[in-house]
């Protein structure tokens, strides 16, 4: 006997007959949804571009922020919800002071995006610390470190890469 849709929707870790686990697609789904981000690389830094919707006349353009830093050489770009955006970010902020303060030096870009991925892999794990249901964002990171400049991506599941160009 199968659940009915609605059933499999309670639980992250619930698969469906299908195969299919609808949180992530909802997820999914919802960073679709979001503003177009765009990240380039050079050899000289990083460009991060993010388009603003504004969908009211009652929203103040200014007021939209869709690229933040995260340390003194580390920036974001958002796309999709923008409060799980902003969990994740400030996720992110807190683990560079921490670096810096534990290690006296600056936490890497790659460091950082592994950082905000193994965050983002811990819905539905059972302990007290884990999130009901994925992250529906993703980010773009962008920053200089040692290794010169970076542009790396942290998209719902918490996978990442590296690149040179990224749209979301």
């Amino acid at each position: 006997m199968f659940l009915t849709r609605s059933e499999y929707d309670r639980g992250v870790n619930t698969f469906s007959p299908e195969g299919r686990l609808f949180q992530v697609e909802y997820a999914l789904e919802a960073s679709k949804l979001g503003s177009t981000a765009i990240g380039l690389l050079t050899r000289e830094g990083v460009v991060l571009a993010v388009e603003k919707q504004i969908t009211t006349s009652l929203l103040e353009p200014k007021s939209i922020e869709k690229i933040v830093m995260i340390d003194d050489c580390i920036g974001c770009a958002m796309s999709g919800l923008t409060a799980d955006a902003r969990t994740l970010m400030e996720h992110g902020r807190v683990e560079t002071q921490n670096h810096r303060f534990s290690y006296n030096e600056a936490m890497s870009v790659e460091s950082t995006t592994q950082a905000l991925c193994n965050l983002a892999l811990k819905f539905g794990e059972g302990d007290n610390e884990s999130m009901s249901r994925p992250f529906g964002a993703s980010l773009l990171i962008a920053g200089h470190d040692d290794n010169g400049p970076a542009l790396s991506i942290r998209i719902i599941l918490g996978d990442k890469c590296k690149s040179h160009w990224i749209g979301l």
